[in-house]
């Protein structure tokens, strides 16, 4: 998870910070403009990294909110008067995030290359939008003849005409935007955000609505932009259709990429290197002076005059060179030579005085149960009844249905027909967060665990989502239970504390597989689906894993997908032998073993003897 900036990244931070602040006092016209520019630029940035890099998200629209916001400025400004700063900003904000709550709610449904495409097109269709009607001047674009003011009655407070007034505002504004973005997301809804960027079906999987925190997060990116694109408006009183366009939308990204995506500084130091470089080599003088430095006046100044004239190219080689040799960006560069980054260490919690007692877990009952692709069908026609707190395991050979059967009970495939009763509610075609509030739990055929977490921070995600509204932002609500359910959790699942910490990629494949059963466990199921839970371990890991299972059906009913036969026999108390999707056979572990048909379709000698 995105950890708090490093030393060395503060160290740069307050640097520039102090910079800027000290720019008024030796700083011309010029240099405050170009400044203003490039801080209202970074506050731009920051809030498509929001998208970008916290919640995997590739916006090529996102120049729509910032455009939308310049416009709103023109919108709320009398002819010949200024408006109000209380009531621009407000109006701005709010314009680019009614836009982007209908906007979002349409691409958030798509993903991938799709996302790209679908905010393209809402993009140019706002381009245009302005650009081919005569709505606010239509290709000539629209001039604000007074800057906004703030003002309370007859009281001036700031005047935007004011360059350096208007200067520390940008600045001020940068600032409050990084700290506000830096806050959301360290919070329970910022850490959802990051989950869903590096495994959206397992955060959807542990009861996380990643529909609505998608759109949320859309709104909030799409505001922030409306609010720099309103002080972009300021800064020349000019705004044009260009601004919503597919150009500025990829000059954003480019930035986005430069500095570093997902760290949100990077991208503001991505801003202010690309508008350096850009300004450089636009400036055949400044080129000259740098050339100068290595070669005589009179070819400096002949190649500054070629490399200004074609400067659209030369800044194409320069970030093709900067992404070579940074392909993490500024901020990827910075931190590798600062070092790992630390992580907090887990908070010491007060063991629960509540006496633990053996629980009822739930029921599961499914009846004629098909589901079909195309003319295949996969589930035919299955009924049974999983009874609580056992564990209950499917076999069958390879192709016979059982992953299929364990995604419909799940909701991640919805059954052509048929019931599926969790206790005594249906769930059939439900979605798979809904599925999962109701208090069912699965894991995957492939480990499918968020890699870049730790195991601690894993477990911590699922124990929020026993909670997981979207509007989630205090990290102290119901944190120790939370904290008790992921220790409780990690024990459980006999995860060593010193292992706890680590990132999940860095554990073993056993331990990943340790750590999806005790994300189950800290999200508060009832009911786990595990699909071969025991595939890839060695005998110690395998014997652990099953007693496990075994102390789990004290609080869970458990139903299992496994091909280790002598480690499902163990284990379960029930077995339900699937063949060609079809139920064959039901019943205790002997009664299975000692079934002629299951022996002919799957089990063999292995059935016939007791083992192999």
């Amino acid at each position: 998870m995105l950890a708090r900036p490093r030393p060395i990244v503060i160290v740069i931070l307050l640097a520039l910070l102090a910079y800027a602040i000290a720019l008024p006092f030796f700083g011309g016209t010029f240099a405050l403009k170009f400044a203003a520019r490039v801080m209202i630029t970074g506050i731009f940035v920051i809030s498509l990294d929001l998208l970008i890099g916290v919640t995997g998200l590739v916006s090529f629209g996102h120049a729509l909110y910032f455009g939308l916001g310049a416009y709103s400025l023109y919108f709320i400004s009398p002819v010949s008067a200024a408006a109000n700063g209380f009531l621009a900003i407000p109006f701005a904000i709010l314009l680019a995030g009614i836009v982007a709550l209908i906007v979002g709610s349409v691409v958030v449904l798509t993903k991938g290359f799709y996302f790209i495409m679908v905010t393209l097109a809402f993009g140019q269709m706002g381009f245009s939008l302005f650009f081919d009607t005569k709505i606010a001047g239509g290709t000539d674009g629209a001039y604000i003849n007074v800057r906004p003011v703030f003002s309370i009655g007859s009281q001036q407070l700031l005047n935007f005409s004011n360059r350096t007034a208007f200067f520390y505002f940008c600045l001020a504004a940068l600032v409050l935007s990084y700290i506000f973005l830096l806050w959301l997301v360290r919070t329970p809804f910022g850490r959802v955000l990051q989950g869903i960027k590096h495994n959206e079906p397992r955060m959807s999987a542990l009861g996380f609505n990643t529909y609505a925190y998608k759109l949320a997060s859309y709104v909030i990116a799409g505001a922030m932009a409306g609010f720099a694109g309103m002080l972009f408006a300021a800064i020349d009183g000019y705004v044009a259709p260009e601004l919503l366009g597919w150009r500025e939308s990829g000059l954003a990204i480019m930035m986005v990429v430069l500095g570093g995506a997902g760290t949100l500084y990077g991208p503001v130091l991505g801003a202010i290197l690309y508008s350096i470089v850009e300004e450089t080599l636009k400036s055949s003088s400044e080129l000259t002076a740098i050339f100068s430095l290595v070669m005589n006046g009179a070819t400096a100044k002949w190649l500054g005059g070629i490399v200004a004239n074609s400067w659209s190219m030369a800044l194409g080689f320069f970030l093709i060179a900067a992404v070579l040799a940074a392909p993490k960006g500024i901020a990827g560069f910075i931190e590798k030579y600062a070092g790992e980054a630390k992580r907090a260490r887990p908070r010491e919690i007060a063991p629960s005085a509540e006496h633990r007692e053996r629980a009822k877990a739930m029921q599961l009952e499914v009846e004629n149960l098909s589901r079909a692709f195309g003319g295949l069908v996969a589930v035919n026609g299955v009924s049974v009844k999983f009874p609580p707190n056992k564990v209950h395991g499917i076999i069958g050979p390879n192709g016979a249905g059982k992953t299929t059967f364990i995604n419909v009970l799940s909701g991640a495939l919805k059954p052509t027909k048929g019931s599926i009763r969790l206790e005594s509610e249906e769930i059939g075609g439900q979605k798979p967060h809904n599925v999962a509030r109701r208090g069912l739990g699965r894991s995957y055929q492939r480990t499918n665990v968020l890699l870049p977490f730790t195991a601690r921070e894993n477990c911590a995600l699922a124990a929020q989502a026993q909670f997981p509204s979207p509007f989630r932002f205090s990290n102290k609500w119901r944190r120790d239970e939370e904290d008790r359910a992921v220790e409780a959790a990690l024990k459980a699942a006999g995860i060593a504390p010193e292992r706890a910490d680590m990132k999940a990629s860095n554990l073993s494949h056993g331990e990943q597989r340790q750590l999806e059963i005790a994300m189950l466990i800290a999200s508060g199921a009832k009911l786990l689906l595990l699909d071969e839970p025991l595939a890839g371990m060695g005998p110690e890991e395998t014997g652990r894993v099953t007693a496990l299972l075994r102390e789990l059906s004290a609080d869970h009913t458990i139903v299992l997908i496994e091909h280790d036969m002598d480690a499902i026999f163990a284990a379960a108390d029930t077995l339900t032998v699937l063949v060609e999707g079809k139920l064959l056979a039901h019943g205790a572990p002997e009664e299975i073993r000692n079934n002629k048909a299951v022996r002919e379709a799957y089990l063999g000698e292995w059935g016939r003897e007791g083992k192999p």
